[in-house]
């Protein structure tokens, strides 16, 4: 009994070792074929350790997988090292599932979506220390019958390569530090569970949302949908502004091109040239081209301080470009200019109040130099209802006022002017080729220019006022300049001078050409 009994157990010993030694080249052809089908791939890989009991466990290293088997560009996959865990009972039927995927040193590379071509022959494909099959030449559809639910994919540290179809730009990368991904069921998307570092601005995205099923043919049309934070995102890393961004929202569509809205918060944005922080929040909606990052930006709510304007356009690099050109259109009727004051003007106070309009092109080529400098503005505007902050710089505009009435002993200073014209500004300097410029009584029409650092102010032109000049004064210089009537009197004005301002935005000069006058006659 007992050397029957030691017969069998030496007996299963035997068909144990076997079955042991066997098993392994077996389940390892397995797995890259799986894979092959699964994602169309060529797959490499170096080692692979797997036991069966008590429950299902296998791990390995050196995992590549090549889209369609092509060599002339990046991997599609490759994973440093995994971990695989299962219940025998569940792996072994059909569909197998497995019940954690560990993924570590994952790099993904997304191609474009037209590359397709024809996998490369096995000697082109053949890589020093790993084991390969070639890619399969069957229906890509057949990989969404592949026989494993991939039950729960927990990875750390994951870099997401996009590479764009123009070959002269540069891939967008992202880094993903943490990404869980749960099977909801097979030929399903997974849910997923996402924290990722955005490099520019600085600063950390939650996602979470579903992800798939794969695209197998084309995995930049892989379909993704969600919802996402974005905290302490630092502007100062660019040139010439500042400020801490929050946003909330949510995306659809692909990996490739996906609709994104949202809202975006920066409780302190400031221009460097101001150094006035003034609270910024945006409504949006955008289309976020996955493969360079290129946007279009649907009309977008934005309110700076009090004031709410319309923004569109686009934030795109072209091929001859490293970085990327923000070309906007923005405009409101009913804003208060105090608001957009605050952030170019230093000082304690805006140097003028009153609201404000505007029409108006936006373009921001790249650059190393600070936002203000490369900023390029074309469009119009209007002021309306404008104040000074100053005292003296009121007293001199309502001055002006109460003469161009024939009031000169009106000292009242609650004088309101009204602005428009037309703008463009280039390497930080605003020129303004028609502006006007009305209060009761007068009305200026200036050209020059504006350079916002200094505030440097060159302008000239002509005021048309409604009092003649010997109105604008009283007593014996009244009568001393009656005669001189005549010869300023132009247009049914009462009085046409040429005029000049100068100065700074602080402290402007005005001054009378009277050589013009006499010139002309």
């Amino acid at each position: 009994m007992l050397s029957a009994a030691a017969g069998i157990f030496l007996a299963l010993v035997a068909v144990g070792a076997f079955l042991a030694l066997r098993f392994q080249p077996v389940a390892r052809d397995y797995f890259i074929s799986t894979l092959q089908k699964r994602y169309r791939s060529e797959v490499a890989l170096g080692s692979l350790r797997i036991s069966l009991f008590p429950a299902v466990h296998a791990t390995g290293d050196n995992l590549v997988l090549r889209l369609n088997g092509r060599h002339d560009a990046p991997p599609l996959v490759q994973i440093r090292r995994f971990t695989l865990d299962a219940g025998f009972v569940s792996f072994f039927r059909n569909p197998r599932h497995i019940g954690r995927l560990r993924l570590e040193g994952l790099q993904i590379h997304l191609p474009p979506r037209h590359n397709a071509s024809a996998p490369e022959t096995s000697s082109q494909a053949s890589q020093s220390g790993a084991s390969h099959l070639s890619a399969p030449t069957a229906d890509p559809t057949d990989a969404t019958t592949a026989d494993f639910v991939l039950d729960e994919v927990i990875t750390d540290g994951t870099t997401l390569e996009v590479t764009p179809a123009d070959p002269a730009k540069n891939p967008l990368v992202f880094e993903i530090q943490r990404l869980n991904l749960h099977t909801v069921g097979i030929g399903q998307p997974m849910t997923f569970d996402a924290e990722l570092s955005n490099p520019k601005p600085p600063g950390l995205i939650h996602c979470v949302g579903q992800f798939g099923p794969w695209n197998t043919a084309h995995p930049v049309d892989t379909a993704i949908s969600g919802q996402y934070t974005f905290r302490d995102a630092d502007l100062s890393v660019f040139k010439g502004i500042s400020g801490t961004l929050s946003s909330d929202g949510r995306f659809t569509g692909q990996l490739g091109r996906m609709e994104v809205e949202g809202t975006t918060d920066t409780p302190d944005f400031a221009l460097t040239i101001g150094g006035h922080p003034v609270s910024l929040h945006t409504d949006f909606q955008a289309t976020v081209d996955g493969t360079n990052g290129n946007t279009v930006l649907h009309p977008v709510r934005a309110r700076l301080g009090h004031s709410e304007f319309d923004v569109t356009g686009s934030v795109d690099r072209s091929a001859a470009e490293r970085r990327k050109t923000i070309s906007l259109h923005a405009r409101t009727t009913a804003a208060r200019l105090e608001d957009f004051l605050r952030l170019s003007v230093k000082g304690p106070k805006p140097p003028m109040t009153g609201g404000i309009r505007f029409d108006t092109t936006v373009k921001v080529p790249p650059g190393d130099t600070q936002v203000i400098e490369r900023l390029e503005l074309d469009g119009t505007f209007g002021l309306s209802g404008v104040k000074f902050t100053s005292d003296d710089v009121q007293g001199k505009i309502a001055g002006l006022s109460h003469r161009a009435h024939g009031d000169p002993t009106d000292h009242d200073p609650d004088v309101k002017a009204d602005f428009q014209g037309s703008f463009h500004l280039r390497n930080g300097q605003l020129g303004l080729p028609d502006l006007q410029f009305t209060l009761p009584g007068a009305n200026v029409s200036l050209r020059g220019s504006y350079v916002l650092k200094s505030g440097a102010i060159d302008l000239e032109g002509t005021a048309k006022l409604e009092a003649t000049v010997s109105q604008m004064t009283t007593g014996f210089k009244s009568k001393l300049l009656r005669p001189f009537d005549p010869l300023f009197r132009r247009d049914g004005a009462g009085t046409v001078l040429p005029i000049a301002i100068g100065g700074t935005r602080g402290e402007p000069s005005f001054r009378l050409d009277i050589g013009r006058v006499l010139r002309r006659d």
